[in-house]
């Protein structure tokens, strides 16, 4: 007990002795020589220095971010030259890195076209000329509708005031037809929706000497050929092109039996010979509406 009592004693002693302890004199002397700092590193010089601007506008360029540095794609130039203070940096230019094709090297198409409608005639020259009313033979599963025949002053037919017939239907001088002509039967002769009105203009072609230029499809086995299709668009018979639809295809059955055409290649001509308008449905639906009998081909166009 005396050995804890003597703990407490010593340790209130020198609580007191801290406690009474003057504090240590930290005042500086006036005159007193503070230590030198070392000297900064100077900033280096730099080129074309800004002008000195007003306060604001320095304490405003010193808080700004640095501009972050770009590097530019490998197909952009860089400009060397520093964009004069003051002016707006020019916007930059998309290169483009394919180089451009001379328009000499265009892949053109040697392959021909078929023959386009033949101008409207005028409103002057159908009034110039004489309306007459050629024969219109009967075709079977169709109804005809009338349509309006004009002969011209330079010997063409103008039919419907919209369409120009050239020749006189005759071998030595045969009607010549364009696709968009003989097609425009589509407009009211469909077979399948009820639709049985052949117009005048495209029946009376019928046992007429007709002219018309196209794409031909011949057999791809035979090695002769006494038939094929002269159609409006590229087909090769199997799986290239367009199929053709009995309003823009004629069966053709030629004169002579025909050899030497290349097969799976573009084929094209001029067929010439009598025009048939022959409807051929199967449960109201066509199959084939135009055909060419006699027929002979000229593939030099």
């Amino acid at each position: 007990m005396k050995i804890v009592w003597t703990i407490v004693a010593l340790l209130l002693l020198g609580g007191l002795i801290v406690l009474l302890q003057p504090p240590a004199d930290t005042s500086v002397e006036v005159g007193a020589t503070l230590p030198e700092l070392p000297d900064l590193p100077s900033e280096p010089a730099v080129a074309n220095a800004v002008p000195a601007q007003p306060s604001a506008t320095l304490e405003r360029a010193t808080n700004a971010e640095p501009p972050k540095a770009t590097t530019p794609p490998p197909s952009t130039a860089v400009a060397t030259t520093a964009p004069e203070l003051g002016t707006a940096p020019a916007a930059p230019i998309a290169a483009s890195t394919e180089p451009a094709t001379p328009a000499a090297q265009q892949p053109a198409s040697d392959a021909p076209k078929p023959s386009t409608e033949a101008p409207k005639p005028s409103p002057e020259a159908i009034a110039a000329g004489s309306v007459f009313e050629p024969e219109i033979p009967k075709i079977e599963q169709a109804d005809i509708l009338p349509s309006r025949f004009v002969r011209l002053p330079d010997g063409s037919i103008s039919v419907d005031d919209a369409w120009t017939v050239r020749g006189e239907g005759t071998e030595a001088s045969p009607y010549e037809v364009s696709w968009e002509y003989i097609s425009s039967a589509q407009e009211t002769y469909v077979p399948r929706l009820g639709e049985k009105a052949i117009p005048a203009r495209i029946a009376f072609l019928s046992g007429k000497r007709v002219r018309i230029s196209g794409y031909l499809a011949f057999p791809l086995i035979a090695p002769t050929a006494s038939e094929c299709l002269v159609m409006l668009n590229q087909w090769d018979g199997c799986c290239i092109g367009i199929p053709p639809t009995p309003y823009d295809a004629v069966e053709v059955k030629l004169a002579e039996e025909l050899k030497g055409w290349r097969k799976h290649t573009i084929n094209f001509g001029a067929v010439e010979g009598t025009f048939k308008v022959d409807p051929y449905l199967v449960e109201n639906w066509l199959v084939g509406l135009y055909l060419i009998e006699g027929a002979r081909i000229n593939r030099e166009l």
